[in-house]
């Protein structure tokens, strides 16, 4: 089992302002994201999903046709107005365009929806909000400390898929995939926020390996209940 890795040594005055930031943060995502996205989804353009007729044959032939379907665009004022998309209005895109693009917390959800026919578990699809440390960052902190990933079991394994990648590494277990995949491992993440793909909350905390026991506990609840795809 790998150790999580650990905020970096600040002096006080940085990590006083360090743990007001992902705090913050996370008052966000947990109260105003979810709500602010459904009432401006209301107010998108909308068609029937998918939007295209692609169809994929493993997990690895997803993996290559999203690198050239799917596109990051960063939100408008910097994340200020971050919101999720709706099914039918990542389909309006495809229509319109024949590509949809959207920031990371889009993009997250588009694969989240489209990974049903390869999980080992389908509830276990969790669309993963982090924050990470934003010390560790050599510029912009305020734009990639904060990001969103799908973390999908695999083959018995843990795989990521960030924006437009599918990430080859295989992981042990949620936690490690949270933490080491290539978008995070040089950063430790502060908090993080588990959905499932409809963006219902499963648990949210700064401690990934506590995270995890939570999700085990809620996925072992579902486990006998009929999924609803």
């Amino acid at each position: 089992m790998r150790d999580m890795l650990r905020p970096t040594s600040q002096p006080a005055p940085r990590r006083i302002a360090r743990s007001a930031y992902w705090r913050l943060l996370a008052l966000v995502f947990r109260w105003g994201k979810v709500p602010f996205s459904k009432l401006l989804g209301r107010l998108t353009p909308r068609a029937a999903w998918p939007g295209h007729d692609a169809q994929w044959e493993s997990l690895e032939n997803y993996g290559r046709w999203l690198r050239s379907h799917v596109r990051w665009k960063p939100d408008r004022l910097g994340g200020l107005i971050d919101v999720f998309p709706t099914r039918e209005s990542i389909a309006a895109q495809f229509k319109e365009k024949g590509v949809f693009e959207d920031d990371c917390d889009g993009l997250a959800y588009f694969s989240g929806q489209n990974l049903i026919q390869f999980a080992d578990d389908l509830n276990k699809i969790t669309l993963v909000t982090v924050v990470l440390d934003p010390y560790t960052f050599e510029e912009n902190p305020l734009l990639y400390s904060a990001h969103v990933i799908v973390a999908f079991p695999y083959q018995g394994k843990w795989r990521v898929i960030s924006n437009d990648t599918l990430y080859p590494d295989a992981f042990d277990s949620f936690a490690e995939a949270v933490q080491f995949n290539p978008n995070c491992r040089d950063h430790p993440v502060l908090w993080a926020e588990a959905r499932d793909r409809d963006l219902r909350l499963y648990a949210s905390g700064s401690d990934l390996r506590a995270l995890e026991r939570k999700l085990e506990e809620v996925w072992r609840k579902k486990r006998d209940l009929p999924f609803t795809a």
